[in-house]
């Protein structure tokens, strides 16, 4: 497992030419500690840096590191008018000014590098939130979601472990920054999102603990333990909405794949879900997936979705089962995206059922009956169930 978080260091030092700024460290560490890298954090009284890596899997022992690190930076300038740089180490968290070498005119105090309080006035509000724990199965993608709501002059920045992740894609998503992730090896490893405030001055950090699995293939009976199929993944959203919302009632799941994936023949892939509960008030409860098995906050609009009719929980049948019903039926290509949910019309067949309906890379909307396995197609690619059955 590798968790990140501030490093020791024995010997600071800093230097300053051609416009680089180049830090130095040494010290020692524990054993299975990697990534040792300076951050620059956000900091209106001057120039500011910490020192980050991760360590994990915990084990005896210890090893010396030497780590130098260079900036682009113009120095000196009217915002960052000292001769002094601030690190925070883990055995000084509060920081410690370190003398730029090459900057000695500047220097408030060049030659007594010990730590120093912050000048009054540049005291900043640090915000940790609760750490959000992910399951996320191996070579399997997943999603972190921050949002694109950045103060004036602030910062987004991401902060993982290459040894255990890859980022895939990145981009904007609604009101949200996605970036997409896959595993490298399977174990515990965490993602961090720190937002700054700009001009505000506060910095508020956000924790994804991952927990990479691998997923083993279980029996779907009543005794196989469904915890990780696509009906055990919207049975825990169901049990988390119905203990704030006693009455509420699912009305649709919508499966879709992470930003920038590929259209697909497995529907593990379609791993983004995205569950809406009709509440006994007439309003809406919605909540997405941030992992395999977890779920970010409930979201609540005061309106009912109207469109649909409730789909009585839990269903028959798992996603990938309809997936072979569509494929004995012939239809073989791949899918975008999977919507489990109840069309309303006529009473009678063939609006007596809720539906997967996939929407098909080629063209063609499939939809498959969860209690008779029957198969429509909308050949026109629409989300509007025909009245007669594929041939």
């Amino acid at each position: 497992m590798g968790f990140f978080g501030l490093e020791p260091a024995d010997k600071l030092a800093a230097s300053y030419v051609a416009a680089t700024l180049t830090l130095h460290a040494e010290g020692t560490v524990p054993n299975f500690t990697s990534g040792i890298t300076f951050n620059r954090v956000p900091w209106m009284g001057g120039l500011k840096f910490s020192l980050d890596g991760w360590t994990g899997p915990r084990g005896e022992g210890s090893r010396p590191y030497v780590h130098d690190q260079s900036f682009k930076i113009e120095l000196p300038s009217l915002a960052l008018p000292s001769g002094n740089v601030i690190i925070v180490t883990a055995n000084h968290p509060h920081g410690i000014v370190v003398p730029i070498d090459g900057l000695e005119q500047l220097q408030q105090s060049p030659s007594d590098v010990q730590p120093q309080p912050l000048p009054p006035g540049n005291t900043e509000q640090h915000i940790i939130s609760d750490p959000t724990h992910i399951t996320a199965l191996f070579k399997l993608p997943f999603e972190i979601q921050a949002s694109d709501e950045v103060p004036r002059h602030g910062t987004v920045d991401i902060i993982f472990d290459p040894q255990y992740l890859v980022m895939t894609t990145a981009g904007i998503q609604d009101k949200d920054i996605v970036w997409t992730f896959n595993s490298l090896q399977t174990g515990n490893t965490q993602v961090i999102v720190t937002t700054t405030g700009g001009i505000a001055s506060f910095t508020k950090r956000k924790i994804y603990d991952i927990s990479i699995v691998v997923l083993e293939p279980k029996p779907s009976g009543p005794q196989g333990g469904e915890i990780l199929s696509f009906l055990g993944r919207v049975n825990i959203a169901d049990r988390i909405v119905k203990k704030q919302y006693p009455d509420a009632e699912l009305n649709v799941v919508e499966a879709s794949l992470p930003v920038g994936a590929s259209a697909t023949t497995n529907p593990l892939d379609l791993s983004q879900l995205r569950a809406i509960f009709r509440t006994g008030n007439d309003g809406t409860a919605i909540i997405k997936s941030t992992g395999w098995g977890s779920w970010g906050p409930l979201e609540f609009i005061a309106q009912p979705l109207l469109g649909n009719g409730v789909i009585p929980w839990p269903v028959k049948m798992d996603i990938a089962v309809a997936v072979q019903v569509m494929e004995a039926a012939g239809y073989t290509g791949k899918f975008l995206k999977c919507t489990l949910r109840h069309p309303l019309g006529p009473s009678g067949k063939p609006f007596d059922e809720p539906y997967y309906i996939f929407e098909m890379e080629d063209g063609p909307a499939v939809f498959v009956g969860v209690n008779d396995s029957s198969v429509y197609v909308n050949q026109a690619g629409q989300m509007v169930l025909p009245e007669k059955r594929a041939a």
